[in-house]
């Protein structure tokens, strides 16, 4: 990468910085003003990762969940914590982060590690720590492309054996991404995120198209990847 990529790269996660350091830590915070759809968005996960464990052997576990961009612990709290037994989160505000430990998140004995750092800069303490369940959500879209295939590659180093990433976000309506200069985001479309989940070598193996969400937000998909072993992945 040339020097000026890099100087972009690192004024594009300073202007990200920027304009979150001005988000109150509140779930109204975290959902852009559309605190009313939270109830429905924790249902709709719920359905969603209830569906991968199927009674097999080769269900994900329940012991560990990585709740990455994981704001003040809204994911946390109502979803996670009634599935997995401990749960770490990834969020780069510390602002965030001390709400989430102070506030949401205080009375969760299942909270474990909190690392406070963004995704781009994001190494593990241990690798042989293991996550059933990395948990991404509304966060991809301010991450560069790269940074991206950088943080799935290692997200596949830290899945236990049946482990599982599952993303949540939101995707433009046509075959052409969509940016906000606002606060530097940029919503893909799905062409985008399977290359992405293509050059990660992950395959698909369940994705779904978010219901009942007001008309006025983009649309929200889901999507459960596993390392590409094979090529038994499903076409989106």
């Amino acid at each position: 990468m040339m020097l000026d990529e890099k100087d972009g790269n690192r004024s594009h996660y300073s202007e990200v910085t920027e304009y979150y350091s001005n988000v109150p830590p509140t779930i109204d915070g975290m959902l852009n003003g559309y605190s009313s759809i939270s109830d429905l968005d924790i249902q709709t996960s719920n359905q969603f990762l209830s569906s991968l464990y199927c009674q097999k052997k080769s269900d994900p576990g329940k012991t560990r969940v990585l709740d990455v961009g994981a704001g003040i612990g809204r994911i946390s709290k109502y979803l996670l914590a009634k599935h997995f037994d401990k749960i770490d989160l990834l969020e780069q505000s510390s602002k965030f982060i001390e709400q989430a430990k102070e506030e949401i998140l205080k009375d969760c004995d299942k909270l474990d590690k909190c690392y406070n750092v963004g995704i781009q800069d994001f190494k593990p303490e241990d690798l042989n720590i293991k996550y059933d369940v990395i948990w991404i959500q509304w966060v991809l879209m301010f991450i560069l492309d790269e940074d991206i295939i950088k943080f799935l590659n290692l997200c596949k180093q830290i899945l236990n054996k049946n482990g599982i990433i599952i993303i949540k976000d939101n995707v433009a309506s046509g075959v052409k991404n969509e940016y906000d200069d606002e606060d530097s985001s940029v919503v893909r479309s799905l062409p985008q995120f399977c290359l992405l989940f293509s050059k990660a070598n992950l395959k698909c193996v369940k994705s779904e198209k978010v219901t009942g969400m007001p008309k006025s937000l983009f649309k929200i998909y889901m999507f459960a990847l596993k390392p590409n072993k094979d090529k038994n992945s499903i076409d989106l």
